[in-house]
């Protein structure tokens, strides 16, 4: 209920700060400088501050002088006496009281002075009024956006913003200002009279911003990026925060007067009130409408040290040098917690995205986490010894802290680190965390600016604080561009050798591969082989054996035929000699007829003998035959067997000789597959190298051109 309460008044004033100023009314007097206010600084101001002596580098002898301000700037705010420091400091408003010896001016006098300022502040009778300075654009938003705005995020534009630094130090200071942009990759670093705008990714300077009012204490961006606050001034002289417009380096308003610098300073969310603190132990909200003060806060019983609005707007942080913490109504300005636990002076605070934790970081070495349902303190834990100096919340709800112990950390809500960074050179003064959550920045107490890898924690870039003037830096950028080109040059061929030793290892892996699988094929084979030769073997030596076995065969009918073939010829011999015998017998008795019987009978069985001889004879040349073909056949077997044999004996010692073969083969595949991979992985680095060398060089060209662009062109004699 009672943070209901407090979003009510935030939306009802906020509808109502919106809303137009009632204009001034002069008055009938019109007093002049000349004739009215010049009189009355002679008697009381230009002894030391006149054409003579200038304390404070101020001159109120003429209104030119006058017009032109002092070392803590202008004087006077037209149609304001209030934000006047000529009418503050003379009433005793404001320190340091002037004059400062002595009481303050009369009331009659301090009543012309303040009537002067608000009809316009004239010069002379006869002098148009002088317009009274406003935002050329009204800044509020009527509505809040939770999370990243539509459109692109905010970024300088091109040639827009001065590119050589106002201030070059002897050497660098100390960091005491730093932010990153909530949606954009650019971050702000303050130092003397200046403020540095970088790119978070490459490093590029993009911009330089004045503050003439003195030494920087606080960067804040406005919550949707588009502005950027910086506040500080003059320790023990005055105070003021300026707001600038990002895209065009355009100040937009500034608000204070301070009597001592600025230490912690922020712009509410709605953009329409800019709170600040400092030595003056007060919280003072201006309007960034009309830079008017809204209300004082003066709780605080030491130096203010931090301030932050809540990101939805309704609830405004401060703390102080003595450890006091508290919570307010942003737009009344009640009291809505007071958070006590440290006991040290508080360095610094921030809100998470959702506004219902505040984190604070303390000189007492802790981080403490506070809810704001009721006010309690709901972690707290050591952070770094001897105190630390600062805290950011990033988007996910992690946190990156920095203090004097030199170390730069990320945490989670529980408090336990997730990642801690390379030490810094000298004591962590300030951090800040880049809008996609992926690096961390922090700089310290000797003008070191680094940023790391939150994913790897390596050290990514270091930043320039005190950077050289611009033809200086042309020079470098220069220098920087030739050495670039060498190294992309350096790169590529380097490139070009790894990816051609690459191809090479890729074509002996091919060819290693080839010939494991002619190998694999070739031992199928010769595996194949072997079983079917054992097959062949026992039909060879079948068909071995029954090539023997006719021929064994044909030897016997060929002997038998022989045999027969003999005896017959010698069985017809017998009978042709018996029948001649005969027949001689015969024709010596040719009337013995049973002679003559015998003869024929002889003669009969010569000629059968005869017959029976040629069947014989036939039969032993067939038998001839046969024993020939079966001869042959035997011959052919006995081959075919010693042939077969001999493959069958061979075959174990092929496929051993084809197995040692594929061995040697498939052990070379993973030698080619590594030389392969080792190649490839050398083409990586090389070719990120390259890349990288390649956006190098890119990048100082960019450096180089747009430092170039910026360079006044050289008058002609």
């Amino acid at each position: 209920m009672r943070r209901l309460l407090a979003m009510f008044a935030f939306a009802s004033l906020s509808l109502f700060l919106n809303g137009e100023k009632a204009p001034l009314h002069a008055d009938a007097k019109n007093p002049t400088f000349d004739d009215d206010v010049l009189p009355l600084l002679k008697q009381q101001c230009t002894s030391c501050h006149g054409a003579e002596k200038q304390k404070g580098g101020l001159n109120l002898a003429t209104f030119a002088a006058m017009n032109e301000g002092g070392s803590s700037g202008s004087v006077v705010t037209v149609g304001d006496a209030d934000k006047s420091r000529l009418f503050t400091l003379s009433s005793h408003k404001e320190e340091p009281k002037m004059p400062p010896s002595g009481s303050k001016m009369a009331d009659a006098q301090l009543a012309l002075l303040k009537l002067w300022i608000e009809q316009g502040a004239r010069e002379k009778s006869g002098s148009p009024a002088s317009v009274m300075v406003k935002p050329k654009t009204e800044i509020g938003l009527k509505s809040l956006v939770k999370g990243r705005p539509e459109g692109p995020p905010p970024m300088p534009g091109v040639g827009k913003l001065r590119l050589d630094p106002f201030v070059r130090a002897r050497r660098p200071g100390a960091v005491l200002a730093l932010a990153a942009s909530p949606w954009a990759s650019l971050a702000a670093v303050g130092g003397q009279k200046q403020i540095l705008l970088y790119h978070t990714d490459t490093g590029v300077l993009l911009g330089v911003l004045p503050f003439e009012h003195g030494q920087i204490n606080v960067l804040r961006f406005s919550r949707n990026g588009r502005f950027l606050l910086a506040a500080g001034g003059r320790g023990g002289q005055a105070g003021k925060a300026v707001l600038f417009n990002i895209e065009t380096g355009e100040k937009v308003t500034e608000v204070g007067n301070e009597s001592d610098a600025v230490l912690a300073a922020d712009i509410s969310a709605d953009q329409t009130q800019i709170a600040l603190g400092g030595p003056g132990k007060i919280v003072r909200a201006y309007a960034t409408s009309d830079g008017s003060l809204i209300r004082e806060i003066k709780k605080h019983t030491d130096w203010v040290t931090a301030i932050e609005y809540s990101p939805d707007g309704v609830l405004l942080a401060s703390a102080d040098r003595s450890g006091g913490l508290f919570a307010w109504e942003a737009f009344t300005g009640r009291e809505y917690f007071a958070l006590r636990g440290h006991t040290a002076a508080i360095t610094d605070l921030s809100w998470r995205d959702d506004s219902n934790l505040l984190a604070s970081a303390s000189e007492d070495g802790t981080v403490r986490l506070w809810e704001m349902e009721n006010g309690g303190n709901i972690k707290n834990w050591p952070a770094h010894a001897g105190g630390s100096a600062a805290v950011r919340f990033s988007h996910d709800g992690r946190l990156a802290t920095t203090g004097r112990d030199r170390a730069t950390k990320f945490w989670d809500q529980n408090g336990a680190v997730q990642k801690q960074f390379d030490a810094l050179p000298d004591l962590g003064l300030r951090v800040a965390i880049t809008h996609d959550n992926s690096r961390v920045l922090a700089g310290d107490n000797l003008g070191n600016l680094k940023s790391w890898s939150i994913a790897e924690g390596r050290t990514l870039a270091s930043f320039d604080v005190n950077p050289p003037p611009l033809p200086e830096r042309i020079t470098i950028a220069a220098a920087a561009l030739q050495a670039a080109e060498a190294k992309v040059k350096a790169t590529a061929e380097a490139l070009a050798a790894a990816q051609a030793r690459a191809k090479a290892m890729a074509d002996a892996h091919t060819a290693a591969q080839a010939v494991v699988a002619k190998g694999t094929a070739d031992l199928a084979t010769a595996q194949k082989f072997v079983a079917d030769s054992a097959g062949m073997l026992a039909i060879a030596k079948t068909a071995a054996d029954q090539a023997k076995t006719g021929a064994d065969k044909a030897v016997v009918a060929l002997d038998a035929a022989t045999m027969l073939a003999l005896g017959k010829d010698i069985a017809a011999k017998a009978y042709a000699q018996a029948a001649a015998t005969i027949e001689a017998e015969a024709k010596k008795a040719p009337q013995n007829v049973e002679l003559a019987a015998q003869v024929k009978k002889a003669s009969e069985l010569a000629r059968a003998l005869s017959m029976e001889l040629t069947v014989s004879q036939k039969a032993q040349a067939d038998a001839t035959t046969a024993q020939k073909t079966a001869a042959e056949k035997l011959a052919m077997a006995t081959k075919s067997l010693m042939d077969v044999t001999t493959a069958v004996a061979e075959g174990p010692k092929r496929v051993a000789a084809l197995d040692a073969q594929l061995k040697a083969a498939a052990a070379a595949v993973p030698a080619a597959k590594t030389a392969m991979d080792q190649a490839a992985t050398a083409v990586g680095p090389n070719q990120a190298a390259a890349a990288a060398a390649a956006a190098e060089r890119t990048a100082d060209l960019a450096t180089l051109d747009a430092t170039k662009a910026t360079v006044p062109p050289i008058p002609p004699k």
